[in-house]
């Protein structure tokens, strides 16, 4: 036994020798073989391919048709025994050649389609079929069609090629060659000319601009074709047209100098109204948006074209489509956020800013948006760096009328979007928009517009995110607006807590460096000593003031418990212009005590509420003025929420049928959550990322976080309550089994994460418990 023991590692490296020694051998005879194995193939291998080669090469043009025929026939199979010995460095030169025969229109067309098979089922070699000088036969047997067939697989083998290879087509005159004679082809031809030529605009260098503009008319034609595919392959290359010269003025106008704006705007219209057949896809609409907000952008003769064609009303009917018409407010904001892609309503939001002048600002003035500005487009949104704009400023100088729609249809609209959508880009966007029409428009003209909206209210809340790019845009609308209007909207600034909030950001002192913050709290500073310094603003806090102190009042003897101060508290809702502001509410602490009010356990409270509220006060006769002051109740709770609510919700692009949507919920939300600043009795759980199903109840995701963060118990009891949970019961055991599933989850997912963080990744079982993933 010991014997054996002893003489096995000799046994096991004599097994291992001979088993290296055979692989060796093996593979030696394999590499033999390798070089001729092809040729042992039945029906094709290397040897027929050299027989097809040598056939090609023969002058006999029957030969040479047979081969091509056979070759043809070949690639289409697309057989991988076959193709492992096609040499295509030998064939491409020959077919090339033979792709010159004019005398011979079948060589011609039995080449080509050699060639264009070659392409489907070798990829790769779209390179070696471009630089063997293919790309200039097909585009001559297209500019001079004297055979269809050739000439349409010509445009089949171009168009395989432009995926990959756009430039060389375009050098080539490609662009010319697919879309001269488009109209001699049949519609699927057409439709091919069409993407073939959307491949060759993109990314366009700056020298082939000439070879392009020539051929803009006939994009422009394709435009107004009765046929979707063909259209949404224009509108592709006109967006990637614009995209690729957004940064020159005067090429832009060339682009759209044959009508393409009036062409997108009509697509953007219900195909009833122009008579299409049919609707563009959202792809595509939303890429007609881009391309108008990028002309714009880069041209103020763009902006004023389409200013000219009622482009307000288009924008306006972009966000509020027929079907939701009846919408407003919130109820209109939430449809949009819903329903509209993300990067539809950004260029949507984009294009209104365009359409205004921009912002006259001094040194001082540029010099802080600048620097504010961040990772966002401020500079451009606010001053519309890059382009002349004295044509968009006398033309809306000569008709006035234009702001006055503008503040009418999109005024609302900004200011609903900037409140309720909080993503930065976008919020940037309706601000710039803001401060543009404040600039332009005369203090008579701007008094209506904004005396009754609730932009004042919402200025304070973005001044108190303190976010460089939203405060410091905020701050400067302020400062248009009183400089504007004084007098009027002093007391509005000191009620709705623009005074407050400034005097806040005025008062923060920075422990870090920070010189977007250090230009937002210079910028405060200076507005408070001059615009709002407190001799000009007395008045105004002081009236501000004694609306506090009344409602402040009304909340204690609601925290007491005294209903007699709901018709006092009934009073304050109904004043109209002087009534209380979100900003007066919030400070006065009556909404915290109307909530500890209705939420009391003595008898008779909400009654009492309802009974107050409900009912028509003294000497009102207007049916409509009975929930009157609700209304301007629950109008100021959600103010006050929206103003303090900073929680951002990006919605999904993803396209697709109710398939793909539910495909979705499989996907684990990743978040990271952070702990509030204030808050020291939690623990800090901010460097993992946790991945949440997106079913899992907020009861789910609070059991199974608390732990990490506590390092106790909930303290959500379970609701069995203490007698569910004895020692050795079920429910025992399974929250064991999943303490101990959380656990070895944590130390399993610690190097999963992004940047190192840990990861931690929960799922929602069907009893309704957290449980860990573990890898």
């Amino acid at each position: 036994m010991s014997g054996r023991a002893a003489g096995a590692p000799d046994d096991d490296d004599s097994v291992q020798s001979r088993l290296a020694s055979s692989n060796g051998a093996l593979q030696n005879l394999l590499a033999r073989l390798g070089t001729g194995i092809e040729d042992l193939m039945p029906s094709g291998g290397r040897v027929r391919m050299k027989e097809l080669l040598a056939s090609l090469k023969d002058h006999d043009e029957g030969r040479q048709m047979e081969a091509l025929n056979e070759l043809c026939d070949v690639l289409s199979m697309g057989q991988e025994e076959i193709l492992i010995g096609f040499n295509i460095d030998a064939f491409l030169p020959v077919l090339v050649e033979l792709l010159n025969y004019e005398h011979n229109p079948e060589i011609m067309l039995l080449s080509c389609r050699a060639i264009t098979h070659l392409l489907e089922v070798l990829p790769k070699s779209a390179a070696k079929v471009v630089g063997c000088g293919a790309v200039p036969l097909f585009c001559q047997r297209l500019l001079t069609i004297e055979f269809i067939d050739v000439a349409e697989q010509s445009l089949l083998a171009m168009h395989k090629l432009s995926t990959e290879h756009p430039e060389p087509l375009l050098r080539a005159n490609g662009l010319a060659a697919a879309l001269s004679f488009i109209d001699f082809f049949d519609i699927n031809t057409q439709r091919t000319a069409a993407a073939t030529a959307a491949n060759m605009c993109r990314n366009i260098a700056e020298d082939l601009f000439v070879d392009v503009a020539q051929m803009i008319p006939n994009l422009t034609q394709l435009l107004s074709i009765d046929d979707q595919k063909i259209v949404e392959s224009a509108v592709l290359c006109f967006v990637r047209l614009v995209e690729s010269f957004s940064s020159s003025e005067a090429q832009l106008e060339d682009i759209a100098n044959h009508g393409m704006l009036n062409q997108l705007l009509r697509l953007l219209r219900p195909r009833n109204q122009e008579g299409r057949s049919f609707e563009v896809s959202t792809g595509t609409y939303t890429s007609i948006v881009k391309t108008l907000s990028l002309s714009c952008r880069g041209s103020s003769k763009l902006a004023v074209s389409l200013l000219e064609q009622d482009i307000i009303k288009t924008v306006h009917a972009i966000i509020n489509k027929e079907e939701d018409a009846q919408l407003s407010g919130t109820a209109l904001m939430t449809v949009v956020a819903v329903k509209r892609p993300v990067e539809q309503l950004l260029h949507t939001l984009v294009l209104a800013n365009e359409l205004l002048p921009p912002v006259q600002g001094d040194a001082e003035t540029s010099k802080f948006i600048e620097t504010i500005a961040g990772t966002t487009s401020l500079a451009q949104d606010v001053f519309g760096r890059g382009r002349s704009s004295q044509c968009l400023r006398d033309f809306e100088a000569s008709r006035p009328e234009l702001l006055a729609e503008f503040a009418e249809k999109l005024y609302p609209i900004l200011i609903d979007i900037a409140v309720t959508i909080v993503s930065e880009e976008m919020r940037v966007t309706c601000l710039s928009a803001v401060a543009k029409l404040v600039a332009s428009m005369k203090p008579d003209e701007l008094l209506p517009v904004v005396r009754d909206s609730h932009l004042l209210g919402y200025l304070s809340g973005f001044i108190a995110s303190s976010r460089p790019p939203i405060a410091g845009l905020s701050l400067l609308i302020c400062e248009m607006l009183l400089n504007k209007l004084p007098q009027v909207l002093g007391y509005r600034f000191a009620s709705e807590g623009v005074v407050h909030e400034v005097g806040r950001l005025c008062a923060k002192e920075l422990t870090v460096p920070n010189e977007s913050m250090d230009a937002l709290l210079e910028r405060a500073r200076k507005l408070q000593a001059t615009v709002l310094e407190p001799g000009a603003m007395a008045a105004a806090c002081a009236a501000s003031g004694l609306v506090v102190e009344r409602a402040s009042s009304v909340a204690s003897r609601l925290k007491a418990g005294d209903a007699s101060a709901l018709p006092p508290l009934r009073e304050l809702f109904c004043a109209g212009e002087g009534g209380i502001s979100s900003f007066q509410m919030l400070t006065s602490g009556l909404a915290e005590s109307l909530l500890e009010f209705l939420s009391s356990s003595e008898p008779g409270h909400i009654e009492a509420f309802v009974r107050v509220f409900c009912s028509a006060g003294p000497g009102q006769t207007d049916a409509g003025a009975e929930d009157q002051p609700l209304r301007t109740l629950v109008r100021k709770l959600n103010e006050g929420l929206t103003m303090h609510e900073s929680f951002p919700v990006v919605m999904s692009d993803a396209a697709g049928d109710l398939t793909a949507g539910l495909k979705l919920l499989a996907q684990p939300l990743k978040l990271r959550l952070s702990r509030d600043a204030s808050d020291s009795a939690l623990g800090d759980y901010g460097g993992n990322v946790v991945l949440i199903e997106p079913l899992a109840t907020i009861k789910a995701v609070h059991d199974f976080l608390w732990p990490k963060v506590a390092g106790g118990a909930s303290p959500l009891e379970d609701p069995a309550g203490p007698a569910g949970a004895e020692a050795g019961s079920p429910d025992q055991a399974a929250r064991s089994r999943d303490k101990e599933r959380m656990q070895a989850g944590a130390a399993a997912a610690g190097d999963g994460g992004e940047g190192g963080d840990e990861v931690d990744e929960m799922e929602m079982p069907l009893d309704g418990s957290p449980e860990r993933r573990v890898p």
